[in-house]
C-alpha cells in the first residue's frame, strides 16, 4: 500500500497549551509547513473540539489546569468511537517515569520543552504517515466488511426484491449518501422497477412509465457509455440524470451501470445535497458493490424464469394426470357393470385382470404426482399408527393374482407390533411398489416380507429369489427413470423405487438394496419408532 506523503501537508492539527505564547510559536511553525492548525487552551476545550470534528493529530501539553494532558490522552485513546488520532505529549519533565505514564495513557510520542522545531516537524510528519496508513487499513477493513455484508444480503435469497432494499441501505450508509436508488430496465431498456432509500426509509415500486422522449432510459448518453460516473455538482453538469426521474434535486451523485454478460440490467445511484460530497475511492466501492448486485439480479432473473417453468410444469402435470384418471374412472365403472352380469369364470377372470391393470395404472399416476411433489418439497404426510402386518396382508391380497400367475410364493411375515408412526397410504404404496417390483423380476421361488426392530427403529425387508441386480447398478436403482438390464422382463416406468426412497426419507428413514446375482435381492427400509417432529 503506497502512502502519498504530500497528503500530510493538508492535515488538521490540534495544538493544546495553557500558555498563549507556546500556542502561537507551535502554530506558526506548523502553518508555515502547510498544516491547518486549531487551538485549545485547556483539556476540556480540547476534548470538545475532538468530539465535534476529530483532528488528524494533537500536540498536547501535559501540565494544564483542570484536565491534564495525560487524562485527555487516556480519554481519547479509550474511546472506540473515535478514529486513530496520533498524540504527541509536550512536556518540560524529563523523568523516565513521566514518559512511561504518558505511554500508558496512550501517547504516541513526546517532545521536551523547549521544543526543537526540526524534531517537531520530523515527528509530526512520521506520525501523520502512520495516521494515513492506519486510516487506509481501517477503510479497507470497512470496505471488506461492507462488501461481505452486501454479499450476505444478496445470497440470502433469490427473491431479489426482499433484499435489494436492505442492500441499498448498507450502501447509502457506507458512502454517507442522502439517498440511493436501484433502477431496473426490461429487455428493451425501459424502466420497469425502482427501489429507493431515503433517510433509512425504503420504497419499492413497479414503474411502467416511459421517459419524456419515449426513449429507453438506458439509451441516455450517460448510461450508453457504461462507465461509473462521479458528478461533483449537478448544477454545472447533470449528465442527463433528469432522464432517471430523480425524486429530489441533489448536488452531487455517483452513478454505476449494472451490467452482466454485456447486458445493461439497470443502474445504481446515490446522491447528496452537498457539492463534491463523494470521492473517487467511494466510486470504486460503489462499482464493486454494483458488480455483486449485477450478478444477483442476473441470478434472480434466472430464478424467476425457473419459477415460471415450474409453475407451468405443475399445471401441465395436474392437467395430464386429471386427463389420465378420467378415462380410467370410466373403464372401471364399465368393468364393474360387466362384473355384475358375468356368467362364466373366464369372464370374471378377464374382468378382474382388467380391473387390476386399471388399479396399477392409477398407482403409476399417483407415483408421478408424488415424485414431483417430493422433489418440490411439497410431499404431505398424514401421520397415524401403522400396523405393518395389516398393510402386508393388504399387499398380499392385492398381488396374489400376479404371484399365482407366475407360480410364486408371496409370504407376509410382518409383525403387528410395534406400530410405526407414519402415513398409512404412502407406506402401503411403498410395499406395493417393492413387492410388485420383486415379483416382476422373479421367475421361481417367491417374495417374502419380514421385519426386525430394536428400541429406536424397525427394519422392513422385501426379499426375492430372482435373478439379482448387478453390483454396478445397486447405487442407481433409486434414480428417477432408471430401469434394469434384465432381459425378457417387463420394464416399468422407473418411478416406483424413486417414489419409495422419497417417502421413506420423508418419514425420517432410509432405504437401500443388497443383491447377489442368481440368488436374489433384498430391499430394506428403516423407519423410526418415535414419530419425527415434522410428521
Amino acid at each position: 500500500m503506497v502512502i502519498n506523503d504530500s497528503m500530510s501537508s493538508s492535515a488538521r492539527i490540534l495544538v493544546v497549551d495553557d500558555q498563549q505564547l507556546n500556542l502561537e510559536v507551535l502554530s506558526l511553525r506548523l502553518v508555515s509547513q502547510g498544516y491547518t492548525v486549531v487551538q485549545a487552551r485547556d483539556g476540556a476545550s480540547a476534548l470538545q473540539m475532538v468530539y465535534s470534528q476529530p483532528p488528524d493529530m494533537i500536540l498536547l501539553d501535559v501540565m494544564m489546569p483542570g484536565i491534564s494532558g495525560r487524562e485527555v490522552t487516556k480519554t481519547i485513546k479509550q474511546d472506540p468511537t473515535l478514529p486513530f488520532i496520533p498524540i504527541i505529549l509536550v512536556t518540560a519533565q524529563h523523568e523516565l517515569n513521566d514518559k512511561i505514564d504518558g505511554l500508558e495513557a496512550g501517547a504516541d510520542d513526546f517532545l521536551s520543552k523547549p521544543v526543537q522545531m526540526r524534531e517537531l516537524l520530523a515527528k509530526v510528519a512520521a506520525l501523520l504517515r502512520l495516521k494515513r496508513t492506519q486510516d487506509a487499513l481501517v477503510e479497507e477493513r470497512n470496505k471488506t466488511k461492507l462488501l461481505y455484508g452486501i454479499q450476505q444480503q444478496l445470497t440470502s435469497t433469490l427473491d431479489i426484491e426482499r433484499v435489494i432494499g436492505a442492500t441499498l441501505v448498507l450502501i447509502v450508509e457506507a458512502v454517507q449518501a442522502a439517498q440511493g436508488s436501484l433502477i431496473m430496465f426490461d429487455a428493451k431498456g425501459h424502466v420497469v422497477h425502482r427501489t429507493h432509500v431515503c433517510h433509512g426509509v425504503t420504497t419499492s415500486v413497479i414503474d411502467n412509465s416511459r421517459c419524456p422522449t419515449d426513449e429507453a432510459a438506458c439509451d441516455d448518453p450517460m448510461l450508453r457509455e457504461r462507465q461509473p460516473l462521479l458528478i461533483e455538482d449537478m448544477l454545472i453538469d447533470d449528465h442527463g440524470m433528469k432522464m432517471l426521474h430523480l425524486s429530489q434535486a441533489p448536488r452531487s451523485a455517483m452513478v454505476v451501470p449494472l451490467i452482466h454478460a454485456d447486458v445493461t440490467l439497470g443502474v445504481l445511484m446515490v446522491s447528496h445535497p452537498t457539492p463534491q460530497h463523494f470521492t473517487p475511492a467511494q466510486l470504486d466501492l460503489l462499482t464493486t458493490a454494483a458488480g455483486q448486485m449485477s450478478t444477483a439480479l442476473h441470478n434472480a432473473s434466472l430464478y424467476s424464469l425457473l419459477r415460471e417453468a415450474e409453475a407451468g410444469r405443475e399445471q401441465f402435470l395436474n392437467m395430464l394426470t386429471h386427463d389420465l384418471r378420467a378415462p380410467l374412472a370410466g373403464i372401471l365403472g364399465c368393468l364393474h357393470m360387466l362384473g355384475e352380469s358375468a356368467e362364466t369364470d373366464d369372464d370374471r377372470l378377464f374382468i378382474e385382470l382388467a380391473q387390476t391393470a386399471c388399479t396399477t395404472q392409477e398407482r403409476l399416476i399417483d407415483d408421478i404426482l408424488d415424485v414431483y411433489k417430493a422433489e418440490s418439497g411439497h410431499m404431505e404426510l398424514v401421520p397415524t399408527a401403522v400396523d405393518l402386518q395389516a398393510i402386508g396382508a393388504e399387499v398380499v391380497t392385492s398381488l396374489r393374482g400376479a404371484a399365482a400367475e407366475r407360480n410364486l410364493e408371496l409370504v407376509n411375515d410382518l409383525p403387528s407390533v410395534p406400530c410405526v408412526p407414519g402415513d398409512l397410504d404412502k407406506l402401503l404404496r411403498v410395499l406395493l411398489n417393492l413387492v410388485g417390483n420383486a415379483l416382476k423380476y422373479t421367475l421361481r421361488g417367491g417374495v417374502y416380507l419380514t421385519a426386525a426392530c430394536d428400541t429406536l427403529t424397525i427394519r422392513v425387508t422385501v426379499r426375492d429369489t430372482g435373478a439379482g441386480i448387478p453390483a454396478h447398478q445397486l447405487d442407481k436403482i433409486f434414480d428417477r427413470f432408471f430401469q434394469g438390464e434384465a432381459r425378457g422382463m417387463r420394464r416399468g416406468s422407473g418411478l416406483g423405487l424413486t417414489f419409495c426412497q422419497q417417502v421413506i426419507a420423508a418419514h425420517g428413514g432410509r432405504i437401500w438394496a443388497e443383491s447377489q446375482l442368481g440368488a436374489g435381492t433384498q430391499l430394506h427400509f428403516c423407519l423410526p419408532l418415535k414419530q419425527p417432529e415434522y410428521l
